[in-house]
């Protein structure tokens, strides 16, 4: 990759140089919505560049009425942010405040340039002594100040991983757009000099600011389409509990709850998603593989979604030419492929249609395919879809959902194991997916224990995951 420090001072650069703050606003605003906590970006001296969301009396009230409170806020921020940059992850700290914050930095070709904080939060209540050792070095009120800090969260651990998580990886994407918005800068001043190369320059900017835009338009649909869901779901059931009408409480409730679960599903499927493609790219992802016999797990696999496809009345077969295969791979990462490649099967085929799974041993390979007779791809889309945030025409996607990542995971994963997948299809007739992967044994260490495996089905979380996108 070129240093553009050899153009661009990065020094010198703010992060409104380079990001759309309201666009950036957006995402905060969401993210404090669904994960209920505070969120603020700041510069690199820990200085607000957006206007603060969800902020606790306890912050906004007390101690930012302080110029010493203030400053002290401003140092904590600093620190976060120069910490997770040490680190090379996000950085869980308690402020001076007593409050436990945590901050994603934002980096251009390796230079923080702000952070992205959340938190606000606490583990436990505080201690009354040093609540008021607090107030008194501010000179503020004890008494507000003390029932403030008794309304402040208290958050278990796995909400505030996962929140930690989702900040993390939007930070990493605000560093990408940044370090190719300062080479788009770059190439603009090459344009003056290189008349020649002006239109195809031009036409390569306008497809990056088409990604950038696609970016966002997906993280805010993505996000916001199952919190929406999620939130009729709620208003239904407490309208369910207010209302004089007698009805089969129970029944209504596991209808909406099981709505709920599926978008949370959904949510965590997304995000798992973001947080692999930016671990990938960042060259973070690493395979665990162990030998094992991959026919039985491409089958397990296969016959879990059968529930799923008849639902349409989508038949699934499953075919092989070799009963047993043992091999080196990684059985979570061929789950994940085969899950997204059903997944597409089942939503682009119609009612009444056929899926086929079949495995061909080629001895130094294992040939694994995926074939439909459903709605077919685009020719001038096949070399597309595997690139990151690509989607088939909404003509031709009619009402399915998705990100435009899977297709891109699953080539990653495939090209892990040192193998590739391709695509044959013709619209209106099917599609077909061929993984090609390479047979290896590894030596492995015979005091660890092996996983025996187990018979996949529709009411395995993984499956529920990966197939949340596809509504019963």
């Amino acid at each position: 990759m070129e240093n553009i420090e050899q153009d661009i001072d990065v020094d010198s650069i703010e992060i409104k140089d380079i990001i759309d703050i309201s666009l950036l606003q957006k995402f905060q605003d969401n993210f404090a919505e669904s994960m209920n906590m505070a969120c603020v970006t700041v510069d690199r001296n820990g200085v607000p560049v957006t206007k603060p969301t969800a902020y606790t009396k306890f912050c906004e009230y007390f101690i930012h009425s302080t110029n010493k409170g203030d400053k002290e806020c401003a140092n904590a921020h600093k620190y976060g942010g120069e910490r997770a940059t040490e680190m090379g992850k996000p950085c869980i700290y308690k402020c001076h405040a007593g409050l436990i914050d945590f901050a994603a930095p934002i980096l251009i070709d390796g230079k923080q340039i702000g952070t992205i904080l959340g938190g606000q939060i606490l583990e436990h209540k505080f201690e009354k002594s040093d609540l008021e050792e607090k107030a008194r070095k501010l000179g503020i009120d004890g008494n507000g100040f003390f029932k403030a800090a008794e309304e402040v969260k208290i958050i278990d651990n796995k909400s505030v991983k996962a929140a930690v998580d989702l900040l993390f990886m939007f930070a990493n994407f605000l560093s990408k757009i940044g370090y190719e918005e300062l080479q788009l800068r770059q190439m603009s001043k090459r344009l003056k000099n290189e008349i020649l190369q002006r239109d195809t320059l031009l036409k390569e900017a306008n497809e990056y600011n088409a990604l950038k835009t696609r970016l966002f338009s997906t993280i805010s649909h993505e996000l916001k389409t199952p919190i929406n869901i999620i939130y009729s779901a709620i208003q239904l059931l407490e309208n369910m509990y207010t209302s004089d009408e007698k009805s089969n409480k129970m029944d209504l409730f596991l209808k909406y709850s099981g709505v709920m679960k599926q978008n949370c599903y959904r949510l965590i499927r997304l995000i798992n998603n973001y947080i692999d493609i930016n671990k990938i790219g960042l060259g973070f992802y690493k395979l665990e593989e162990k030998n094992g016999n991959i026919v039985n797990t491409i089958e397990d696999i296969t016959m879990s979604v059968v529930e799923y496809a008849k639902l349409k009345d989508i038949k699934v077969i499953f075919d092989t030419d070799v009963e047993e295969k043992i091999m080196a791979y990684d059985s979570e990462k061929i789950e994940r492929i085969m899950l997204n490649l059903l997944s597409n099967a089942i939503k682009f085929t119609d009612m009444g249609g056929n899926i086929k799974v079949s495995i061909h041993d080629n001895e130094k390979f294992v040939i694994i395919s995926v074939k439909d007779n459903g709605s077919g791809i685009p020719e001038d889309m096949l070399e597309k879809i595997f690139d990151v945030f690509i989607q088939v025409d909404d003509s031709i996607r009619r009402n399915v959902e998705g990100s435009g990542i899977g297709l891109s995971l699953v080539k990653s994963f495939v090209e892990m194991h040192g193998g590739n997948i391709t695509v044959e299809s013709k619209l209106q007739g099917g599609s077909e997916f061929l993984i090609n992967l390479p047979v290896k044994i590894i030596d492995e260490d015979p005091n660890i224990n092996k996983d025996k495996g187990k018979l996949m089905d529709m009411d395995n979380k993984e499956v529920k995951i990966e197939l949340s996108d596809i509504y019963l």
